[in-house]
């Protein structure tokens, strides 16, 4: 079970988000620190691998207790929770090689997705191997399921025709731009129902479905049963 260190001096913030880390996404033990130097006791005990602190804080601030942590481990993410009258303070850690930054209050569908991000699983050795630029263009629509994706969106990105952009997903996988953003819509939106307590409508969110109401009707067609029935026989 991967553990993530919450630091944050407002004990209800704190509280809650251990209670949607732990009991709405699933997954996780959430290690509490109500100030910087509290926190930096528990780095030093174990590395978490996740920290999510609070950018204002009383005693040690935010940005002085990010320091010290990059003085003992490069590589943990770090996300920041900001409110928008510190965007620029944020914006100053972000030297320090944050991996995400999130405003108060939070949004839970926010908060999922980056930590989804961070924790995604790598798939590589299962899938069907395929040319660097593709490896791109399938990292890409990962990192970006949970919103609108075209060919054009992807072609901008890799610097390529959308025509060919869509020519490569069948020569490189056998099957179109679409079929494979549904499979992998879908395959994310059943993973999320199996390993979470997320809403059916934050599920539709995270896999990149704007209407819950479109998100069940595909999701019936593919699978023969709806979100909740899903989530209550797997």
């Amino acid at each position: 079970m991967k553990e993530i260190l919450v630091v944050e001096d407002e004990a209800i913030i704190r509280q809650g988000l251990k209670v949607l880390l732990e009991q709405g996404m699933g997954g996780f033990q959430v290690l509490e620190a109500k100030s910087g130097e509290e926190g930096m006791v528990m780095i030093h005990r174990r590395i978490p691998h996740l920290i999510v602190t609070d950018i204002r804080m009383g005693g040690m601030d935010g940005l002085t207790f990010i320091s010290k942590v990059r003085q003992i481990s490069k590589d943990v993410p770090i996300i920041i929770l900001s409110g928008h009258s510190d965007f620029e303070y944020a914006r100053t850690a972000m030297r320090y090689g944050i991996t995400d930054y999130l405003l108060k209050p939070i949004n839970r569908i926010e908060l999922s997705q980056a930590i989804s991000n961070i924790f995604k699983e790598t798939e590589e050795e299962n899938r069907i191997p395929v040319s660097r630029k593709f490896q791109d263009i399938l990292k890409f629509i990962d990192e970006n399921l949970s919103r609108e994706i075209t060919l054009g969106h992807i072609a901008e990105h890799v610097y390529l025709n959308p025509q060919y952009v869509g020519q490569l997903f069948k020569s490189e996988l056998g099957t179109n731009f679409t079929e494979y953003i549904t499979e992998e819509r879908l395959k994310r939106a059943k993973k999320l129902l199996k390993e979470t307590n997320l809403k059916v409508y934050e599920v539709a969110q995270l896999s990149g479905y704007k209407s819950p109401k479109h998100f069940m009707t595909v999701f019936k067609q593919e699978t023969g049963m709806t979100p909740k029935e899903f989530r209550e026989f797997s």
